[in-house]
């Protein structure tokens, strides 16, 4: 029975869903160790606006690279993880 459950547990893991939640879980723990939340949150708020677009390419500019590298991470595993999951619903839908 033992067996059983190690199959299942290696399914889990190596299941898209699966990996693509740990990666954007330690992601953003990452990021939150790196930024202050509620500072980021409390200036969004001071800005105007028409001046939005201006302020986040300032901001993105003036971060440092592991801001930079685990916010990409993170946008990066949502976008792949419609990719990911597409392949497994092609196969059931030829069958």
């Amino acid at each position: 029975m033992m067996r059983v459950y190690y199959i299942f547990g290696i399914r889990v893991v190596v299941h898209p869903l699966f990996t693509h939640a740990v990666v954007i879980g330690i992601s953003g723990f990452i990021l939150t160790r790196l930024v202050h939340v509620a500072a980021v949150y409390h200036n969004i708020l001071n800005v105007k606006i028409g001046e939005f677009g201006s302020y986040v390419v300032h901001v993105i500019t003036q971060s440092d690279l592991a801001t930079l590298l685990a916010l990409g991470l993170i946008i990066f595993a949502c976008l792949s993880l419609r990719w990911q999951l597409r392949e497994p619903l092609r196969a059931v839908r030829l069958l």
